[in-house]
């Protein structure tokens, strides 16, 4: 009984645990803020006012973030004790243009005058914009909407305007809804009006124009007739440069469109070879991605036409005759330095092309400065190159030629010396480049001369050795190439063969000849004698003034090893 108690027990808290689990890992709810801030609309125009139908028109420029409930106009004619007419439309609604074609329940009387309000309605508010009139004048309107491009074009209007007076005038409203006064005419038969639309009416592309009659009764009250509803397209001019460097921007211009701050409310292309892209003012043809080829086709799209400039763009080529390598002669790997690319006039991104010597690829290292670039070279064979490069815009191939040399050299016929003896090696170096020397015990540099190199064998260097022959390639941080061709060396110690003459007093010069005598040390009678002159075969020194009088040795001293002269010297 008790096993079943705790059982019982335990059963009836693991629910519970996990539920404490559950809420303590649930993730912490973010709540957004409600925009409760007034919903924003305006009621504008009317058209198409015949018979017992009329066309109302509203604009809903900001929704807050309640949901919205219903939306529509409200309407009411004007004399007394006449009730407003609620129409709703829904409760889909939308920022931007609101219409409603409105149909009466009996014909519009002549001289009847309507008030109409474009409402919205929230779950928490209720709004509506100003008031507007349309009142029943006895002029019939064919309201008119078409797309064009504003080029002072004459635009007809068909309708009945037998009863419009003098003191009615037509207006066009701009992009920053402020009214400007349009001339027109009224035909002799009084079924059409025309107007111009000027070609700088201060609207752009995409911009949807109003054109509208605007009527001043005698009380003065004023009413607002639409004849036209225009959308803007905007066209471009062909562009005045049609030969440019890469480097260079194409500046467009022409009607209807702006510069880059405002983008247009409606798509507008520019078309070049094929592709579209955005409009903007200014294009620079390296920054359209996928474009290929030096002949360009322009034109655009405006939604409407298709237009493709009758002149091509042209980029200027770059010449093969102002590419210049820094060096003719280069080893194979090496930093290869060219003049005259002129980067930023030509290619403007370096990673871009693919660079050549021959058909050897030659990766762009960096910009040495704005005249060099440096490249590349590694595993190229021997031979004599052109260099080229080859971008999605053009390919150029340079005039002047560079050779390239993988560095050898011959085996000296005689590979013994002794220490301080010169060593020359004859191979392909390439004169005036600098070489290092490395080895056993030797570590030296050499500028080569005439396609040899020289080097001093060091005095601390005996026995057989072997040394590699190489150079700094300065593609990587202390990045250096040693050929692979190991060379031995056999180095001899100093060897004295005669000293003369064995006496003499202080001051006098004392010649020993022998061989690999240029690092040695002489003493005389323990008395250090300082050298005037030194080679490998032949030393002279001083008598020391503080050299003991009498016979004592010469001795000479290199890396440890101590030659006494068979023979004494005597200090007078």
């Amino acid at each position: 009984m008790k096993t079943k108690s705790i059982a019982k027990i335990f059963l009836f808290w693991i629910p519970i645990f996990c539920l404490g689990i559950l809420i303590g890992c649930k993730e912490k709810e973010v709540i957004e803020p409600i925009d409760y801030s007034p919903v924003q609309l305006k009621t504008t125009s009317f058209s198409n006012l015949a018979g017992k139908t009329v066309t109302l028109k509203g604009n809903i420029s900001r929704l807050n973030g309640m949901p919205v409930e219903d939306y529509g106009f409200i309407i009411q004619k004007i004399k007394e004790n006449e009730k407003e007419i609620v129409v709703s439309i829904g409760s889909k609604v939308s920022v931007g243009e609101v219409t409603l074609q409105y149909q009466h329940s009996s014909n519009f009387e002549l001289g009847d005058r309507y008030r109409y309000t474009l409402y919205v309605k929230t779950k928490n508010g209720f709004y509506r914009g100003e008031s507007n009139i349309f009142e029943v004048d006895g002029i019939k309107i064919d309201l008119l909407q078409l797309k064009l491009v504003p080029n002072n074009d004459k635009i007809t209007v068909t309708g009945d305007f037998q009863f419009l007076t003098e003191n009615i005038k037509m207006y066009y409203q701009h992009q920053y809804q402020q009214e400007v006064q349009l001339p027109f005419q009224v035909s002799s038969d009084r079924k059409s009006l025309t107007f111009t639309l000027p070609k700088s009416g201060k609207f752009y592309h995409g911009n949807t124009v109003s054109i509208f009659l605007q009527i001043r009764d005698q009380s003065g009250y004023q009413t607002n007739r639409e004849v036209a509803s225009i959308q803007i397209l905007g066209s471009l001019n062909p562009p005045a440069q049609t030969k440019i460097y890469l480097n260079e921007p194409i500046q467009l211009t022409g009607i209807a469109v702006n510069g880059d701050a405002i983008p247009f409310s409606a798509p507008f292309y520019i078309l070049i070879n094929g592709k579209k892209i955005e409009y903007r003012s200014q294009i620079y043809l390296h920054e359209i991605e996928g474009l290929k080829g030096s002949k360009f086709q322009l034109g655009y799209y405006n939604g409407k036409d298709s237009v493709v400039f009758k002149d091509s763009i042209e980029l200027i080529k770059p010449l093969g005759s102002n590419i210049h390598f820094e060096r003719k002669v280069i080893h194979s790997p090496s930093l290869m330095n060219i003049n005259g690319i002129d980067l930023y006039t030509y290619i403007m991104n370096p990673d871009q092309p693919k660079y050549y010597l021959g058909k050897h690829s030659v990766p762009h290292y960096f910009n040495s400065s704005y005249e060099t670039q440096s490249f590349t070279v590694r595993n190229i064979p021997d031979g004599v190159y052109n260099f080229s490069y080859s971008s999605p815009f053009y390919s150029v191939t340079s005039i002047e030629q560079v050779e390239v040399r993988n560095l050898k050299w011959d085996t000296p016929a005689n590979t013994t010396r002794y220490v301080g003896e010169p060593f020359t090696i004859t191979g392909n170096f390439i004169d005036g480049h600098g070489y290092s020397i490395i080895g056993n015990g030797i570590g030296e540099g050499a500028i080569a001369q005439n396609g040899q190199i020289s080097f001093i064998i060091p005095g601390y260097v005996i026995g057989e050795t072997e040394i590699q022959i190489g150079y700094g390639v300065n593609i990587n941080y202390n990045e250096s190439y040693y050929a692979p061709k190991k060379q031995k060396l056999y180095i001899h110690d100093f060897q004295v063969d005669n000293i003369s003459p064995l006496k003499g007093y202080p001051g006098d010069v004392v010649t020993i000849k022998g061989k690999g005598l240029l690092y040695i040390q002489t003493t005389l009678g323990g008395a250090y004698a300082n050298s005037i002159y030194r080679s490998t075969d032949e030393i002279r020194f001083i008598i020391p003034a503080f050299a003991p009088k009498g016979k004592s040795a010469i001795e000479m001293k290199l890396n440890g090893t101590t030659v006494k002269y068979k023979d004494l010297f005597e200090v007078l």
